[in-house]
């Protein structure tokens, strides 16, 4: 039995978080044990699934300036207490790898070590510069280098990265039966969501600045102003939904723009949609897009978006700032003719049964 010591952030639903679970779900766990490393307290989405799963759950203090002592020192006590227990550490956060994959090394004794590429950018924020100062160490700490994207790869290790042997591009694989375009439940989830003849665009997100919901809501206000029948359904949970609650009410928004909080059946309302929407100033690849082109969707996507996630060649990007060219991307999406695209994402290698399967021989085969 090999155990692997998965360091995330947290696990509410979420990209990042959805894309771990399903790689631990998929796994080979009669052979793998998994135990989570987080650094925000408090019962969260997942943490059922993953007690059901036989692990453990371990929480660090985040890591903030006025902090800067207290997480490594949380860090050295914990590997302290569990040295040479780990096989393989699975590190999901990279900019504070700066910290775990060395004390994980040394003291922990965890015999190969992993970091997991996930975004393209830095947050706008106080801590920006410091965060991308701790990024540059991490291509001297890991024994291996995982990203969902190229793009992600680059900006997180540098560019030379990706001509290593110890670096591997890991598709953010999902479950292609599960989102498989139906038409027989997208008319029943319709009617459950009381949804007409109305072009359906769907975001699914948390609800935070680097999402951009604010943009889509703009957009939902030209389209009405230009008198398209179009529904804006926005599932996730965040800071920012009261600002967006308010927007809504300033811009009249109630009958075409609504927030569906956090859901568990994205997969359902991707049946439900017409097309996928992505606002973002920024991602790694987003298992959202992914699952929405497993739907049949078309997707419409900020150009800030790596071209690397148009799968199906149905992915339109478009600049952040040009209205236009939103408004000209849902016309454009309203022609297309929906169809099963399952076979097209298991063919380039976005299936997560593929993918749970190189990376359950990597913790087999490398933790030794």
């Amino acid at each position: 039995m090999k155990k692997v010591l998965m360091v995330a952030g947290q696990m509410n639903v979420g990209g990042l978080e959805n894309m771990v679970m399903n790689f631990v779900r998929y796994s080979d766990r009669k052979n793998i044990h998994f135990d989570f490393m987080l650094n925000y307290e408090g019962e969260q989405f997942y943490f059922d699934e993953i007690r059901s799963f036989g692990s453990n759950i371990y929480v660090m203090p985040r890591l903030k300036p006025k902090n800067m002592i207290k997480y490594p020192l949380a860090l050295i006590k914990f590997f302290r207490q569990h040295r040479g227990e780990y096989d393989v550490l699975h590190g999901n956060l990279t900019s504070v790898g700066v910290f775990y994959l060395p004390i994980a090394k040394i003291v922990g004794k965890v015999k190969k070590c992993a970091v997991h590429a996930h975004y393209t950018n830095t947050e706008k924020n106080h801590y920006e510069k410091l965060e991308r100062l701790m990024l540059f160490p991490l291509r001297f700490l890991a024994d291996y280098y995982f990203a969902c994207s190229d793009m992600a790869g680059a900006f997180c290790y540098g560019k030379n990265i990706l001509k290593k042997d110890n670096y591997k591009l890991i598709h953010n694989g999902v479950d292609c039966d599960k989102f498989d375009y139906n038409p027989r439940l997208r008319a029943e989830v319709r009617r459950e969501l009381d949804i007409g003849e109305e072009f359906v665009l769907l975001n699914v997100g948390r609800l935070m600045e680097q999402k951009n919901q604010r943009l889509l809501l703009n957009i939902a206000a030209e389209l009405k102003k230009r008198g398209m029948a179009v529904k804006v359904l926005i599932a996730g949970i965040g800071d920012l939904r009261e600002e967006l609650e308010d927007i809504i009410r300033q811009k009249e928004l109630a009958d075409c723009a609504v927030l569906l909080g956090l859901r568990n059946d994205v997969d359902r309302l991707m049946q439900a949609a017409d097309a996928f929407i992505l606002t973002s100033i920024f991602e790694g690849l987003p298992v959202a897009g992914i699952e929405a082109q497993a739907a049949g969707l078309p997707c419409i996507m900020a150009d800030t978006i790596t071209t690397e996630l148009d799968i199906t060649g149905n992915t339109c990007f478009v600049p952040l700032h040009d209205m236009d060219a939103w408004v000209g991307a849902v016309l454009k999406a309203m022609k297309h003719e929906r169809k099963s695209t399952a076979d097209i994402i298991k063919g380039k290698g976005y299936d997560i049964k593929t993918e749970a399967g190189w990376i359950s021989d990597f913790y087999k085969g490398h933790g030794d």
